[in-house]
């Protein structure tokens, strides 16, 4: 579908923009480019896609915000540290709050009173100050929603700013992700308010991970890392560190092949073929955490582990820490 959707806007010759699938920042980053561009077309993907896949570096984007230079590119609007200048015309900064701050200079739109309000809602969410009742709304439905529905509320935010989050398809997504949300406020609670915390879910759960790093950094924690098993080769890493810590979430992520902020970044990592513990195993070497927190039963670590479980009562920990007998 992404392939073909890049393809269509190259023969029909209409605008080709690249945003970050993520989070509202890229989603609020594609809105202010189909607002400059209302016939443009946009492309989603996530910063693995543009680092290991092919067909992305196929094209020549007219438009890349929130993600890794794909190689060829025009115009590129982008905070994070570990990403690199590439395009014809960069508006780069990684001091900046969010790309779409920077889009929103790029693309020429300041003063458009939409397009300076899409840019605060990524503003907001990315920096975990969200103030505007709107802008959380948003932040509920962008997390949760499918690949069809981000663009969908990207072109609704292109067209109506934070009013769209009232209409109803999009009302549909804000209530589905309060539902998460709940799940994600019941583990928050669940996990002691250590300083520093290592988690480990062994499978995905329909829950936003980065939302429950900020929970947990709320109750006190100034260092988080969450790894996720998203199959039996794969695991993602979701770090979230306090900004005036001496602790950089750039160290565990990029080691881990991953990038993203001091405060705030992560990894997609892809185990040996014969060997697919081999992340879990990394990770604990690089988090080297005193206790592990597990939502679900303990893997066979060396590393003190307290399960975090689900059962009729909801969400409890054992509040025992138990080490299997497995050596790293």
């Amino acid at each position: 579908m992404r392939f073909l959707d890049a393809l269509y806007a190259k023969l029909a010759g209409r605008p080709l923009a690249l945003c970050d699938a993520n989070d509202v920042d890229g989603i609020a980053s594609a809105a202010l480019f189909l607002r400059r561009h209302p016939n443009g077309v946009v492309v989603l993907a996530y910063p693995t896609d543009v680092q290991r896949g092919r067909w992305i570096k196929w094209f020549r984007w007219d438009f890349v915000a929130d993600l890794p230079c794909p190689g060829k590119a025009e115009l590129r609007a982008d905070h994070h540290k570990t990403n690199k200048p590439c395009a014809a015309k960069e508006f780069y900064d990684p001091e900046a709050p969010a790309s779409a701050v920077l889009a929103l200079k790029a693309l020429g739109l300041s003063g458009d009173p939409i397009a300076e309000e899409i840019a605060e809602a990524a503003r907001q969410t990315d920096t975990a100050d969200i103030r505007d009742a709107a802008v959380r709304d948003l932040d509920l439905a962008v997390r949760y929603a499918a690949y069809g529905e981000k663009l969908a509320v990207a072109r609704a935010l292109a067209k109506a700013g934070l009013k769209a989050v009232h209409e109803p398809g999009i009302a549909q997504l804000v209530e589905r992700g309060r539902r998460l949300a709940a799940l994600v406020d019941k583990i928050a609670e669940a996990i002691p308010p250590e300083r520093i915390l290592a988690i480990y879910s062994p499978v995905k759960l329909p829950i936003s991970y980065r939302s429950l790093a900020i929970a947990l950094q709320k109750k006190g924690a100034i260092y988080v890392n969450i790894f996720v098993r998203l199959g039996r080769r794969s695991y993602r890493l979701y770090c979230g560190a306090d900004r005036n810590s001496e602790y950089d979430c750039t160290a565990i992520a990029t080691a881990l092949g991953g990038g993203g902020h001091k405060y705030a970044a992560g990894a997609v990592v892809k185990a040996p073929l014969l060997d697919p513990e081999q992340p879990l195993r990394r990770f604990l070497e690089l988090a080297s955490p005193e206790r592990l927190y597990v939502l679900g039963q303990c893997p066979k670590i060396n590393t003190p582990c307290v399960e975090v479980r689900y059962d009729e009562k909801g969400v409890q920990t054992s509040g025992e820490a138990t080490s299997a007998g497995l050596t790293l």
